[in-house]
């Protein structure tokens, strides 16, 4: 097959796509948006999911999201220090540490949720709580945040890396200073795809941070996330889809804004 047409293909695809995710948002936007500020908003923090309230889910979101990527971040980047020095004196070591990180990525949510339950839940004696949620949360986005940051550090000249050790840069002075900063755009994108997974899972966190939509007051209590509480309306609550697709709709504006802010911060890298 020629090239034009390889193009031609791959073009339409792309437009089939778009065409798809436009149908998809339109969907939440026009069902979300009907409901949103007459069902859903001007509930108080103590409303009931049956209610359509989604303030408790929203601050159960947003503390189960930052508390699990600060927990996973540091393991992230350790896994990419070693991955890059295992991988420079050991390859065979290195690409090993890389094939379990793709592993680890695509395990299902409920195998990490029912490690998760069975680790902190139960060993830990957290019970369901946002805090066994957020730590379960880290074992799943870590080795995403792992596997991004090494791709970026992979699509670095190799010079750069070896110029900086023949200079006299010690190798944790060169990764700190020198390779992650070179890498920013990966950097962004792992943080992005690890909060993106992170608020819109479900199955590990019914398992680990419950479903109640009562206001939380601690780190202790159970609360379910924006995406939890879309499924208990959806699910749960009769003639509940119309406020599960209002809840759905905030959850989809809530991460177009966590993109937004990172370009903003210019995680990104020069344009």
């Amino acid at each position: 097959m020629s090239a034009p047409p390889l193009k031609l293909l791959a073009t339409g695809a792309a437009i089939a796509v778009a065409a798809l995710f436009s149908l998809l948002m339109l969907d939440i936007a026009v069902e979300g948006l009907h409901g949103l500020l007459a069902t859903a908003l001007p509930k108080t923090t103590t409303t009931t999911a049956d209610e359509g309230g989604v303030f408790a889910a929203l601050l159960s979101t947003v503390s189960i999201s930052v508390l699990a990527l600060l927990t996973s971040l540091p393991v992230a980047l350790g896994c990419a220090w070693l991955g890059v020095e295992t991988l420079a004196r050991r390859p065979r070591v290195g690409t090993a540490l890389r094939r379990s990180l793709d592993v680890a990525s695509a395990t299902p949510s409920i195998a990490i949720g029912l490690v998760g339950w069975t680790l902190f839940s139960n060993s830990f004696g957290l019970g369901f709580s946002l805090l066994a949620g957020a730590l379960t949360l880290s074992l799943m986005i870590a080795p995403l945040m792992a596997s991004a940051f090494l791709a970026g550090i992979d699509a670095l000249p190799a010079a750069l890396r070896a110029q900086s050790l023949g200079l006299g840069v010690s190798r944790w002075n060169t990764f700190w200073r020198l390779l992650l900063p070179s890498c920013r755009p990966a950097i962004a994108a792992g943080i992005v795809l690890a909060l993106g997974r992170a608020t819109a899972e479900t199955a590990c966190l019914i398992l680990t941070s419950g479903i109640s939509t009562r206001w939380p007051e601690s780190m202790g209590d159970p609360g379910a996330t924006l995406a939890v509480h879309v499924y208990h309306l959806a699910r749960n609550v009769p003639d509940g889809e119309p406020r599960a697709y209002s809840a759905a709709l905030l959850l989809v504006v809530v991460n177009a804004l966590v993109q937004v802010v990172l370009a903003r911060l210019r995680l990104g890298g020069p344009r």
